[in-house]
Formats: structure tokens, sequence, C-alpha cells
């Protein structure tokens, strides 16, 4: 998929129709478009997901993407349209995507309702010259672009960070989801269980004996209550998620207010750290718990050890364990009917019976290895005793610092939110209101996921047991004995088709993964190595001398955001490859990325980095950038790959105490509108 042109009408700052056409040249791959802030970059990097899905990512929602200065223009009671056109190529075709939406400007200020929803359109003439329109615009879309794939080809860069924080885990199982079409596995699987399944098990119940019968009932009811708790689990993954995204939202609110800046980026610091030190907690309790199960019971067995060492000292110096002649070496002389010194062995002589003897006493080979190996382990358990209680040790002090960092971490927390919650600005003590109720509500949903997490476990171990039970009940009938193997087969083919679903999500989280450290090694200038753990959360390691692979917990902002565009740019990359490749569910596709301030508060050796790698991301890249952010170096990477340039220039009500000879801001007696000039004003 190749953008072509994108049309604006009324949409946000910009007045009547603007046009921009992008670079499609393999080479020259990159379209820049300059802007300051407030002229309508993020506006921009909305009105592709507006047209595409009919949803924006403004904190005021859709309510103010009508142009003012074309609602001014239009008298009250009389309709203006908004109106957004995206032309594109994709597989041989060229695609027209259109959204239309019409308002009604009323009699109060500049104030419209909106008529009806927005209207979307979607035709194509494909590589024979036949033109098609779509009867179902927004499933094809859909199709072409999956809508929980478009957050990561449309982003803004300084958001982006947010990636590498836990709370975003959902959104990168997700993605991978996507990517490998496992929602048509999941929804094979709910179909099996919740249709199928049900359906064979009460044709089943309706043939079978009294015994089976109440072990299916049982098995039933334990299935229900398992679904209702994984229902209720992600319904508070849900709502933790939304009160992450509120949480951030005023967290950014925070940080535009001056008196509160400088506390605001500190708490959301101390924030990040403290979620490292729970990640390190975490790290070491499992580190400890597997080391106490492999070599725990040492602790235990000194005296034991000292016994057997010396039983099997005294059977080795009287000559019993190892036996000094080897039962190999006593039955070749048997066989070969001739001692070592000559004598004949022959059967009944008292020389043979001698040898035989011998033969009784001494061991045979498994016998001795096993001698050996238990000598040898016996020794090594006092060094290996007392290598546990050192990294015990080790572990115990480590703990210990990381709990009173935790303590130190919650107390300036807490001295932050009371500065917040007494301010005598009324706009910070209502938001750290909001945030307080915010995090309680956040504390109980996590309460609900540990709680229906449990439950989840004990209802697998009961069906388990459940399913046991039912196999060892004989069948009565024929007619039962056929209900009983449908019923076994839907079953056994929806473990099959679960298996698949995770062994497809495994493969595809490991080569994401790869590719993820790939591309942040290349531009992280520490020696840093990145990961999605099982768990589908975006980390950053190190190791360290005798620790080994440790968890980095105090993540700069550039590190965060080079890792989550190392992310996006490996989903690309996989999607790429799977379109290729031509698999079974989701088909991949060539995206372009599209990338609003992606060089955001990055340090100059970081954006350099970064630009080396933009032209790389993907086959097209379109970059919205301020002049501060588009900075020598970052021209210099760029310049070989930019087919096109495009500057907003910002007409101002007011221009007061802006520079007058600003190239980006000009002067107008009206309300603010932004128009679309190709080149590069800032040069």
């Amino acid at each position: 998929m190749r953008i072509q042109r994108l049309v604006l009408r009324n949409f946000r700052q910009f007045y009547g129709d603007c046009v921009i056409d992008f670079e499609t040249d393999e080479q020259a791959r990159i379209t820049v478009i300059h802007g300051e802030n407030g002229s309508g970059k993020t506006s921009l990097l909305n009105a592709f997901k507006w047209v595409l899905y009919g949803q924006t990512d403004f904190d005021t929602g859709e309510q103010t993407i009508l142009n003012e200065l074309a609602l001014s223009k239009t008298e009250p009671d009389n309709i203006v349209d908004l109106f957004i056109e995206l032309e594109f190529e994709h597989e041989g075709s060229i695609y027209t995507a259109s959204r239309k939406q019409e308002y009604r400007r009323l009699d109060e200020g500049l104030r419209a309702e909106p008529i009806g929803k927005s209207v979307p359109n979607l035709s194509w003439v494909d590589a024979e010259g036949k033109f098609q329109r779509s009867q179902n615009p927004s499933n094809q879309i859909n199709q072409l672009i999956p809508d929980k794939m478009h957050s990561y080809f449309f982003f803004n860069g300084e958001r982006i960070e947010k990636l590498a924080n836990v709370s975003a885990a959902g959104e990168i199982r997700d993605a991978i989801r996507t990517l490998m079409g496992l929602e048509i596995v999941e929804r094979a699987s709910d179909h099996l269980g919740r249709l199928v399944i049900k359906e064979l098990r009460r044709e089943a119940s309706e043939t079978a004996s009294s015994d089976y019968r109440e072990l299916l009932s049982r098995q039933e009811k334990c299935i229900g209550d398992k679904e209702q708790q994984k229902e209720a689990k992600a319904l508070a993954q849900r709502n933790l998620a939304g009160y992450q995204t509120e949480i951030d939202s005023i967290n950014a609110a925070y940080e535009e207010i001056s008196d509160v800046k400088a506390k605001a980026e500190r708490r959301r610091a101390l924030e990040d750290e403290s979620q490292g030190v729970k990640n390190d907690l975490e790290e070491l309790r499992r580190a400890r718990m597997e080391m106490i199960s492999q070599v725990g019971a040492l602790a235990f067995l000194p005296e034991s050890i000292s016994k057997v060492s010396e039983k099997l000292e005294d059977c080795r110096r009287r000559g019993e364990l190892p036996y000094k002649i080897r039962r190999t070496f006593v039955d070749d002389l048997l066989h070969a009917r001739r001692c070592i010194c000559g004598s004949p062995l022959e059967v009944g002589s008292s020389e043979r019976d001698a040898v035989e003897a011998y033969r009784d006493k001494a061991t045979g080979e498994d016998l001795e290895a096993a001698f050996t190996e238990t000598v040898s382990n016996l020794r090594a358990m006092p060094r290996e005793r007392e290598r546990l209680y050192r990294q015990i040790d080790i572990w115990s002090s480590k703990e210990a610092e990381l709990r009173q960092r935790q303590k130190s971490i919650a107390e300036e927390l807490d001295e932050i939110s009371n500065t917040f919650g007494s301010s005598e600005i009324e706009d910070v003590k209502r938001l750290e209101e909001r945030r307080t109720k915010l995090g309680r509500l956040q504390a109980g949903e996590q309460v609900t996921i540990a709680k229906a997490s449990d439950a989840i476990q004990q209802h697998d171990e009961e069906l388990a047991e459940l399913k046991k039970n039912i196999e060892k009940v004989k069948s009565k009938s024929e007619k039962e004995d056929v209900s009983r193997r449908r019923l076994e087969f839907a079953e056994d083919c929806k473990r099959l088709v679960d298996n698949l679903h995770e062994a497809l999500a495994e493969e595809t989280r490991k080569r994401l993964s790869e590719r993820v450290n790939e591309t942040f090694r290349a531009i992280l200038r520490k020696d840093f190595y990145a990961e999605i753990d099982p768990d589908y959360t975006l980390n950053i390691f190190k190791e360290l001398p005798n620790f080994g692979k440790q968890l980095v917990s105090e993540k700069s902002t550039g590190e965060n955001q080079v890792i989550s565009l190392s992310f996006i740019a490996s989903l690309v990359s996989l999607a790429k490859e799977r379109k290729r490749a031509k698999g079974s569910f989701f088909k991949g596709g060539v995206f372009p990325i599209i990338m609003d301030s992606p060089f955001g508060a990055l340090d100059r050796e970081y954006r350099e980095k970064i630009a080396e790698h933009i032209p790389q991301l993907a086959d097209q890249v379109v970059i919205f950038a301020s002049n501060s952010q588009w900075s020598k170096e970052v021209d210099e990477k760029c310049r070989p790959y930019i087919g096109k340039e495009y500057s907003l220039v910002y007409h101002a009500p007011k221009s007061a105490g802006r520079n007058e000879d600003d190239s980006y801001v000009k002067r107008t007696d009206g309300p603010e509108f932004t128009k679309i000039e190709e080149g590069y004003l800032g040069r």
C-alpha cells in the first residue's frame, strides 16, 4: 500500500480544499510536512484515522473537528460540510476512500450540530481499468488496513513511549493476534466451545447413564463458571487500561501547566521507576523460587549427607563398593575357560568354582557408575549448599534495597499528590482529585483480576479431574457411545485449535522480539537489549556481573521512544514478510508509516540515530515535524530519501508575542486556519 493523495475540506485548522500529494518512489520514499505547534500536524495524522475509521485521538473527540472559519462563513441554520478523501495504491488497484459529515450551524456563536453520522465511501480502479464501488466500505477498509493495527501505522511520536509501559501489553498482544490472523483461530475456538460442544454435551446427556449425566452437568457448570471469570477478568483489564489512558491524559495536562510541570514530570519518572522496581522484585522472586525448587532440599540434608558419605566410604574401604574386580572381567574369564594364571576353568572344577565366587562379589557397571556418581554428588553437595545460602543472602540484600527504594518512591509520590491536591490552582486540584479516584479504581480492578485468575486456575484443576472421572465411566449403549465419541472428537478439535493459537502467538512474539532487539541495538548507544516477554510487555535488559540478566527499571524518555519505535518498525517489517509468505490467516501487507513528531524529546544523538534508520522503517514514510525537531543532523540523514516537502502556514488571529517574520505564521483578522504550501519554508 502506498498513500498517493490526501484532500481535506474544513477539517480542524484546514479551511476550504487542501491537497497533499505524497511521494511513492521506492528511493525517494519520504514525505516531510513541516509546521510549528498548533499548525495542524496532529490534525493531519487524525485526518487519516477519520477518513478510514471515522474516529480521532483528539481529547475532545469529534466535537471540534469542523473548521471555525468555514462555520463563521455559514449563515445560522444553513449547512456546511466536512470532507476528507484519501487516494492510495494497493496490489495494482487505485483506491479512493472518502468520508463526509454535514453540520447545521446553530444560532448561538460558532456552534454547529452534526446531521446524522459521517458517511464513508470506497471505490477503486483495478489493474484492468475497471471501476468498482464497495457495498460495505468500512468492512473492506478494515481488511486492507486492520483497525486494530492502524495506531502502529499512523502514530503520534510524542505518545509513542507508552508502548514501553506494562499497561500497553494488551495493545501489543492484540497487534500480534491481528498480524497472525489469530482472531480467526479465536473465533473458531469460541464457536466450538460455545455452540458445537455445548450442543453435543446436551445430546450426550440425553442418552447417558445417571453417573455420566451427573459428570457432564458438573462439567458444563464448571465451564460456564470459568467463562464468567474470564469475562470478568477481561472486563477488568479493559477498565484498567481505560483508567490508565485517562491518567495519562491527566499527566499530559499537568505538563502543560508551567507551575506544576516539573513536579508532574518527576512523578511520571518516579512511577516508571516504581514499576521497574516491582518488575525487579518479581524477577527476583521467580529466580529464587526456581533455585529453591531445584536445590532447596540441600538446606535440610547436612546430617544425611554426612551419614551417607561415611557409609559409602566404609563400603569402599572394605572393597564392597565398588569391588576391586569387575563382573565383566570375571565373565570373560569364565567364557574363555582359562584363568589369568593360565589354569583351565572347566565346568565343575574347583578352580572354576573359585572364580565364580569372585563373580558374585564383583559389581556390575551400572552399580559402579551409580556409586561413582553418588560419591561425586555427595562431595559437591556441601559446596552447592554454601552456594545456595550465599545466593539467598545476595537476593535478600537486593530485595531489602528494592523494598527500601519502593518505600522512598511511595513517600515522594504521596508528597507530590498531597501538593497537587492542596494546590491553589483550581484545575490542578480538580485533576488530582480525579487522578486519585482513578488510582483507587485501578486498585479495585487489579484485585478483580487477581481473584478471577485464581478462580480460573481452580476451575481448570476441577475440569481436569472431571475429565478423568468421565473417561472412567463405561458407556451403557451404542447410542451413548456414539454421542460420547462425537463429543470427545469436538473437544479434541477445540484443544487442537487452542494449541494452534498458542503456538502461532508464541512464534510471532519471538520473531517480533528478535526484530525489535536488532533495531533497538542499532539505534541505542548503551549496551542494552530489548525483548517482548511472554506477557507481551516491551522490556529493556542489561547484563550485570554476578547478577546476569537484569531488567532496566529507570528508562529515559528517549529509551522508551526508541524501543517503541523499534516495535513499530518490526511490526511493519513482519507484516510485509507475511504478505510475501501468503499465509492462511492474515495476509500481511506492505504498509506506510505516518509519524507525527517522531523525534519528540530526544537529544541530538538519539535524533541522529533514529533519523538514520527512518528510511529503512517502511517502503513509504511520512513525517510531521516542527522546526526545532527537524534539526541539521536529522535533515542530513533524511535528505537523500526525501521526495516531497510541505509547510503548514498557520494564519493566527493574534500574533502578539510571536515573530512577525516567522514563515510559518501569518496574521489574520478572523478565526484561525492553516494553509498547506509546497516546499520547506524553514530553510
